[in-house]
């Protein structure tokens, strides 16, 4: 079924976890097709990147004054090309940490043989949302999943949908499913449309520790604090060896697949539990990042009101 399977990648001007994002993909998820949807990166190593790839590169149009950039437009545009019945939506921060086989993707098939069910979860859990996921979440051996124990009630749109996840496509097309702008504005678009967002208990999906983030196409000070100290070094995650990787699917399915408990990462410096966000490091960081923030905002606003 590795074949009924193709990877969206998102890319904007981080490079070198763009080439780590698809060698782990390359790595874990062998032959399967990958587009990268770059949204016009003007770093000149992710540039240099992105023209060694080829075909499989697709640059969107560039007129998107939205926070995110033109992410959801090349979301759309993924969906739309997609030829296969699942589509893994990947952002270049991330990362496949364990080899996907066919066993695997019977269980995805199982999951989504659930006609009301169009996106499924495929990432480890964090440490800071165990606590909640066990009080909100249900294990189904049945199926190999967390299952939302109050899926429809007001409040659990986080259980509907979320940027990075694994899509089932003739379901989407079926509904003409379009992406809004926004991560909650899907939720709850999807929370209307199908039933819950399952969470995979075998999970194969993480997010790389703090990498440089960008608001409105912009790295603020607090990120390019620390990438300096970084000195272009990325932080990453060890795969899974064959032998871990047997453990973890064979696990009993109430030993829930939390990152900090499974994954290693190749820095040392890395802070636990993981964050995802550079300027996260430390509280000094994240106070110059807001303060910048909200210099920006003003700055932004004052610039709409003279045009």
């Amino acid at each position: 079924m590795l074949n009924e399977l193709e990877v969206a990648i998102f890319s904007y001007n981080r490079g070198k976890y763009l080439k780590n994002c698809i060698e782990s993909v390359v790595e874990n998820l062998p032959s399967v097709k990958i587009t990268i949807f770059d949204d016009h990166s003007d770093d000149q190593e992710t540039i240099e990147y992105l023209s060694s790839l080829g075909d499989s590169v697709v640059v969107g149009n560039d007129d998107s004054d939205s926070r995110h950039g033109n992410l959801y437009r090349n979301m759309q545009l993924a969906l739309e090309q997609s030829s296969k019945r699942f589509l893994l939506l990947l952002q270049d921060d991330t990362q496949v940490v364990r080899r996907v086989d066919e066993q695997d993707m019977h269980a995805i098939g199982t999951i989504f043989s659930d006609p009301d069910i169009a996106f499924l979860r495929p990432q480890f859990m964090k440490l800071g949302d165990g606590e909640r996921n066990v009080s909100l979440l249900a294990a189904s051996s049945e199926v190999r999943a967390y299952i939302p124990k109050l899926e429809f009630e007001e409040g659990t749109f986080g259980h509907s949908y979320c940027d990075v996840v694994l899509c089932d496509v003739p379901k989407l097309k079926k509904v003409a499913w379009k992406f809004l702008e926004g991560e909650r504005a899907n939720q709850i678009q999807a929370h209307g449309i199908f039933k819950y967002m399952p969470f995979m208990a075998d999970s194969f999906i993480f997010y790389c520790p703090e990498v440089p983030c960008y608001r409105n196409k912009k790295l603020f000070l607090a990120s390019r604090i620390v990438q300096n100290k970084l000195q272009g070094k990325l932080s990453r995650f060890m795969a899974l060896s064959e032998e871990e990787n047997a453990n973890f699917i064979k696990r009993d399915i109430n030993i829930w697949p939390i990152a900090e408990t499974f994954l290693e990462t190749n820095n040392k410096d890395v802070v636990k539990p993981f964050v995802y966000q550079d300027y996260n490091k430390s509280l000094l960081l994240q106070n110059i990042y807001r303060l910048e923030r909200g210099v920006y905002k003003v700055e932004r606003l004052l610039k709409k009101d003279r045009g």
